[in-house]
């Protein structure tokens, strides 16, 4: 099959699982940065603001979520008032919106994937690069299939991370630096010219505003964008280093300081928007008087999200709440378990990537000797072939520049010691555009492709259906048990051992001003949605013991028994069956399942895969019950 089918046919599958909808929950933070918070500012919904949202201490700008679930949710809410589609907030439709449309950013990725591939086969003839064979790849990649489709910041990251390459690459002209430079020099050019970044002389192809705009505006979504962005903006400023006439830092100074103008607006807009949002600033204190009267006064009010990101990561005390690891993680661990035989090359190719970056800075100090040597012979003779001779390095400069993009990135990142595997998620980009060639069917080359098969597949089930798998399946059901009761009784829905529910897919709306949590416990205090629906308190145990899930048990039971209308859920791992079964016969209570959702797969609390075999389920003994028992999430209700 031609990779553009390929591409074509993984396309159609990155939506069609959107709409499938994947189960798999690979972190909170993808319902909780973006959905959970524009639930409650654009829908009204009573939603759990995680810390980074606290108004005393803002660490996220608001402007990003918006984007990527403000947006979607925006349309829902419109087409709901219109009356145009029935059901247009069911919980389905509230988790696949901002998902497809995530997965639409997602393919302004492959555009610039394209377009960089285009640019290297234009400006580097020593260069391979098969378009659609780069798009195949990165189509077929599980990142892509999965977290690229999910609503995480790193999306955005990623779609800035491979605009920036794009126009980078975009902004190379063809032409000798001789043409450039010596306006005495006639046209003599022929046409084997090499590529050169664009000099100060020529700015219309540098790209400078929007590039700044870009910085800014990954910077604002994750200060980690930086990280990613060092080498491409170093390549753009200070290449070409052949220029040898003196020009070059010329250029460079040049190239920063058109920077300026864009980033500063952008900087002073979003700090604006967010100092709004937040309320530390109201529209009356943005004007041309209040500054004159008290400039100071709105200074010290503006909130500037990144940098209280920034102070909050480098607080090792914070941290330890998250976890810490080793600083190796990411380049040891998270690499191959996000790209898979890739991340084996790139380790594999090291020895030969410092021998060539050696070889080129060789080659710059011998051009320079002999830039000078020729300036002070006044030569300025070119060889038979009508460059300089050292044309091989511009085959050398975007091999060094992909791979540079690759481990920079990552070594940075390792400083701070709390490595998620998806915060690396964007260094895939370069990663492909450098071995994409060696995922092909042929000769030795064909244990490289099984095993990125092998590895995206297992990578695909394990973080599209299986991780945490039954949580947003249970959310989705219990949305249509909750809206089914009546508006007298009292719901209260507990999760043990699992990851964070989302409230905002129970689609309560809130009647209160404010969306702010009251604690850990009851992530959804007492409210009552506008259809006059049930009262709902959506408790999050998380990994608390036994003892907890007892206490809380026991005072909602005996409000029960004192309110003949409230009703008790609880959803836990089918792994913890036997411990709830052990407790219903130990109290008064009578704990009945209701649903198993499967599969669930929790690390937390892991399947003893030996009882598969062993132990027999209360129904049947046949192997999908007993698959269930291990890998399930279970849904009770307390009698």
């Amino acid at each position: 099959m031609e990779a553009r089918s390929v591409w074509l046919a993984f396309s159609v599958l990155r939506v069609a699982w959107v709409l499938l909808p994947q189960s798999g929950y690979v972190h909170p933070d993808e319902f909780f940065q973006s959905p959970e918070v524009m639930a409650g500012a654009v829908l009204d919904y009573k939603v759990h603001l995680t810390w980074e949202w606290n108004e005393d201490f803002p660490a996220r700008s608001p402007l990003f979520p918006y984007l990527t679930s403000g947006i979607p949710f925006l349309v829902l809410k419109t087409i709901n008032s219109l009356g145009l589609l029935a059901d247009s907030t069911s919980a389905y439709v509230l988790l696949i919106t901002p998902r497809l449309w995530t997965a639409v950013l997602s393919f302004c990725i492959d555009f610039c994937v394209y377009k960089i591939c285009n640019s290297v086969g234009a400006k580097w003839k020593q260069v391979k690069m098969d378009g659609f064979r780069c798009l195949a790849v990165f189509s077929a990649s599980y990142v892509t299939l999965v977290l690229f489709t999910r609503t995480f910041s790193n999306v955005l990251e990623a779609v800035l991370f491979a605009a920036i390459i794009a126009l980078i690459l975009d902004s190379i002209q063809v032409g000798k630096p001789e043409t450039i430079h010596d306006k005495n020099k006639t046209e003599s050019a022929t046409d084997e010219d090499f590529p050169d970044i664009i000099n100060g002389q020529d700015l219309s192809h540098s790209h400078s505003v929007l590039l700044s705009v870009l910085i800014v505006v990954g910077f604002f979504n994750r200060p980690t964008f930086l990280a990613f962005a060092l080498v491409p903006m170093l390549y753009w400023a200070f290449c070409p280093i052949h220029q040898n006439n003196g020009l070059w830092l010329k250029d460079v100074i040049w190239k920063v300081l058109c920077l300026v103008p864009g980033a500063i607006l952008t900087f002073g807009t979003i700090i604006v928007c967010d100092s709004i949002y937040f309320g530390s600033l109201n529209f009356q204190s943005v004007s041309v008087d209040a500054f004159l009267h008290s400039p100071t006064g709105l200074f010290q009010n503006l909130t500037v999200t990144p940098l209280n990101l920034l102070s909050y990561n480098f607080d090792k005390s914070k941290l330890e709440q998250h976890g810490l690891h080793p600083r190796v993680t990411h380049l040891l661990v998270n690499t191959p378990l996000l790209f898979g035989v890739l991340a084996i090359l790139a380790f594999l190719d090291l020895p030969h990537f410092g021998t060539k970056i050696l070889s080129y800075l060789k080659q710059g100090k011998s051009k320079t000797k002999m830039s000078n040597a020729e300036k002070d012979n006044g030569s300025n003779e070119q060889n038979k072939e009508g460059h300089t001779k050292s044309t091989d390095g511009t085959k050398l400069d975007v091999e060094i520049f992909f791979l540079l993009c690759y481990f920079i990135p990552i070594l940075i990142l390792s400083v701070v010691p709390h490595h998620e595997p998806r915060y690396i998620s964007p260094c895939l980009i370069p990663l492909l555009l450098a071995f994409h060639n060696r995922l092909v069917w042929k000769g030795s080359n064909k244990l490289v492709f099984g095993g990125f098969v092998a590895a995206n597949i297992l990578g695909g089930v394990l973080f599209g259906v299986l991780h945490q798998g039954g949580v947003v399946p249970s959310l989705l059901h219990l949305h249509r048990v909750v809206h089914n009761q009546q508006s007298t009784e009292k719901v209260h829905i507990i999760y043990f051992h699992t990851y964070m529910p989302p409230g905002h897919l129970l689609g309560i709306h809130s009647n209160q001003t404010s969306n702010q949590s009251t604690g850990k416990i009851d992530i959804l205090p007492k409210v009552t949605n506008e259809k006059a629906g049930p009262e709902v308190h959506l408790h999050d145990l998380a990994g608390a013991s036994v003892n907890v899930l007892s206490k809380e048990l026991n005072t909602f039971y005996q409000q029960k028994q004192v309110d003949n209308n409230a009703r008790i859920y609880i959803v836990s791992p089918s792994t913890l069956h036997h411990t709830l079964n052990m407790y219903d016969q130990r109290t008064n209570m009578s704990i009945v399942l209701l649903e198993v959702f499967f599969p669930h797969l929790s690390m937390e609390d892991p399947p003893n895969v030996w009882d598969i075999v062993q132990i027999q389920s209360e129904k049947d003994s046949t192997l999908l019950e007993r698959l269930k028992l291990m890998f399930g999430l279970n849904l009770y209700e307390v009698m």
